[in-house]
């Protein structure tokens, strides 16, 4: 395979560290709705050619599997427990036994309802979804606006190797999940979903294609709340990973057998390792489990 030198076009991720801005976001949202897009153009495309309704996902359903979000996924197994322990140990919850049984009664089941949304709906417009929109995967060019000033003027993604066929608003709960601090996207959530459906919208037109044929707004609005319990549970599966430095992540993964003890064995130690070594990993991982707990298990 030969694949383009992003590098040498000047394409590069932002500090894992520093949250996605408006400009950023924006910027995300777009690259995603031309992803997205890309699969229902298609299947127009193809349905008109075959003059009868075409879908993706019965052609090519066995190559668009669960990858680790699987039940029974020792990675996920690991992900769901280990942020439970975090949970009884560090959170604010962990110190109510009333509380803390009423959230692991609920908890497996709160995880499970999570994976169970990344199924293929024949009822909803689903697309192509990348699932795998944590910082690292998303690439930025950058322009000069004015003196030492650098705004982003494109975007793309790589890493495809968690594509699944599901409703778009799993991709776009699950980048904002990963990417914007908490009270900032919940304060801009309906910017952003209006801005991205109108994106989809402007593009689709392009290629004669209603938006209002496919889904319609208030249908993708009501999918986003819906795809939000996806979004959490995927970010709390990667955030625990990745809210490491450069040099951690090279001490904890690039050893193979450590990274086996950590990924599919004890996971739990090693968040609860870090939460008490590093004060920000504790209140963004935390942030994150908490979320569930009050969202999910406890309203």
């Amino acid at each position: 395979m030969v694949f383009e030198d992003l590098n040498a076009m000047d394409y590069k991720t932002k500090n894992k560290f520093d949250r996605f801005d408006e400009a950023h976001i924006l910027l995300a949202l777009n690259t995603v709705a031309r992803f997205h897009a890309s699969s229902i153009v298609y299947e127009e495309r193809k349905s008109k050619k075959l003059s009868k309704k075409y879908c993706i996902n019965e052609e090519f359903e066995n190559h668009l599997n669960q990858g680790g979000y699987n039940i029974t996924d020792q990675w996920f197994v690991q992900c769901m427990t280990g942020a439970l322990q975090a949970i009884k140990k560090f959170s604010k919850y962990g110190k109510d036994k009333n509380l803390m049984d009423t959230v692991e009664n609920k908890w497996k089941e709160v995880w499970h309802s999570g994976l169970k949304l990344s199924d293929f709906s024949p009822k909803r417009c689903c697309v192509i979804c990348h699932r795998d929109l944590w910082n690292n995967n998303i690439l930025f060019r950058y322009k000069e606006l004015s003196e030492n000033k650098m705004v982003p003027e494109d975007c793309l993604l790589v890493d495809f190797q968690a594509v699944r066929y599901q409703e778009p608003a799993g991709d776009v709960m699950l980048l904002l999940y990963c990417n914007l601090e908490p009270i900032y996207r919940e304060t801009h959530m309906q910017l952003f979903l209006n801005y991205y459906y109108e994106e989809l919208e402007y593009i689709l037109s392009k290629h004669d294609i209603k938006i209002s044929d496919i889904f319609s707004k208030d249908s993708f609005i009501c999918s986003a709340e819906e795809q939000r319990l996806w979004g959490l549970i995927v970010s709390a599966c990667l955030t625990p990973q990745f809210w490491l430095d450069d040099t951690l992540t090279t001490q904890f993964f690039c050893d193979t057998e450590q990274f086996n003890q950590i990924l599919s064995k004890d996971k739990g130690a090693f968040i609860n390792k870090m939460i008490e070594e590093n004060e920000d990993y504790k209140r963004t991982v935390l942030c994150i489990f908490e979320e569930i707990v009050e969202r999910y298990c406890l309203n």
